[in-house]
């Protein structure tokens, strides 16, 4: 039987805000690190956020064709002992190279819960994936509002040291260890159907399939690239509190997250993308506008619109890897984020590189062309689906079922 424990979705959504909270503690170090205490220049920081996130990409590609074979309690584990060794390793030096290696660990965690998190999520609720993955992924805003509050209202406030920062974000990663470590899981809606392993590799390299991957590297880097440089991107033009802005945006998508049933209802999650990325486009590059103007309204204004925009895009994608491409089971959807997080790893850096030529709001116009790009591409497929009967959701377990009984 099926284990049916709202248990394990409260510990994947812990451990995704584990990551989050991960993530939007070093965002905010940014600006400690480089212009305070001046341990790591701008390149630096750069490339362990980059790193950080070819850590996650690293663990989705190496572990998603075998997760069926480990299994997701222990890959859910392992992600707990990456994430404390990452922030252990992090604070214990000055050195960049060990604050960048540690990192790469904490990323490569963050990149096994997600291996582990979504399959589990779309076999505890196959008949309802997309309102159920965007529910689990309204835990990734919701990280991001926690630790960018503490971060400004608490820590900040405090004058702790640099370390605390970090230091406390391990609190939810043994939390979640604690709250899995004595439960039953599932195995993945792959195993329990039967699906070969040739299959689910054929599934990986359909053309479509192959498409969405090109498209979720684009969509990515256009949310997590700029969140990364908020913090120095608007101390720096306006005088305000990037932190703030990524807490005001996460709220934002935190709260939408939860009425995706209602939007799902009017658009299929192709429409639901390719609106998504207009959004995107408008909001980043009045964002980079608005902060050269330093007007506070201006700015949020912009910000409302990009987090509009990025706020159902992720868990989306995630949500047409396991309706339209099921039979690649854990692979397609690990492939899925792992794609995203690689573009993520080459766009942070880029945009620092971009940020030295043109500065860095030239950089965040440039990066407003990736959704457009995406946009053209989902509106081409939206049309296509309109004429060849419409978006159709596989649900492999209820095709096993109705073969066994025919």
């Amino acid at each position: 039987m099926r284990p049916n424990n709202n248990t394990l979705f409260i510990a994947s959504s812990l451990a995704l805000a584990s990551a989050a909270l991960i993530f939007v503690a070093r965002q905010h170090l940014g600006h400690i690190l480089i212009n305070e205490k001046h341990i790591l220049t701008s390149a630096e920081f750069g490339a362990i956020s980059g790193w950080a996130f070819k850590g996650t990409a690293a663990a989705l590609v190496l572990v998603s064709f075998v997760l069926d074979w480990v299994g997701i309690k222990r890959v859910m584990l392992i992600a707990c002992l990456c994430q404390i060794l990452g922030i252990f390793g992090f604070v214990a030096t000055s050195d960049a190279t060990v604050m960048l290696v540690s990192m790469t660990l904490a990323g490569f965690g963050w990149g096994l819960i997600e291996v582990a998190i979504n399959p589990l999520c779309a076999v505890q609720y196959p008949e309802n994936k997309t309102e159920r993955l965007s529910l689990l992924h309204a835990w990734w805003p919701g990280g991001l509002i926690l630790g960018g509050l503490v971060c400004k209202y608490v820590l900040d406030m405090l004058s702790v040291p640099w370390q605390a920062y970090m230091l406390i974000m391990i609190i939810p990663v043994l939390t979640y260890g604690f709250l899995i470590i004595n439960r039953d899981f599932p195995a993945s809606e792959r195993a329990e159907a039967g699906i070969s392993n040739k299959e689910m590799l054929k599934t990986a390299i359909t053309p479509g399939f192959l498409l969405l991957l090109f498209c979720m590297s684009l969509t990515a880097s256009a949310e997590l690239g700029p969140n990364q440089w908020l913090e120095i991107v608007f101390r720096e033009y306006a005088n305000a509190s990037g932190t703030m802005i990524l807490v005001y945006g996460s709220a934002i998508m935190f709260v939408l997250r939860f009425f995706m049933g209602p939007i799902r209802e009017v658009l299929n999650p192709i429409g639901i993308v390719s609106i998504s990325c207009v959004l995107t486009a408008i909001g980043l590059y009045g964002m980079s506008s608005a902060a050269s103007t330093q007007n506070i309204f201006l700015i949020y204004g912009a910000a409302t619109i990009f987090y509009l925009g990025v706020c159902y895009i992720w868990p989306t994608m995630y949500a047409i890897a396991a309706e339209l491409f099921p039979r690649g089971g854990g692979l397609t959807i690990g492939l899925i984020g792992a794609v995203g997080m690689l573009g993520v790893s080459i766009w942070i850096p880029r945009i620092g590189m971009l940020g030295d030529t043109y500065g860095l709001t030239g950089a965040f116009k440039i990066v407003s062309i990736l959704p457009v790009i995406v946009f053209l591409i989902f509106s081409i497929w939206w049309i296509k689906m309109k004429n060849t009967g419409g978006y159709n959701a596989i649900n492999l377990v209820k095709e096993m079922q109705e073969s066994q009984t025919s």
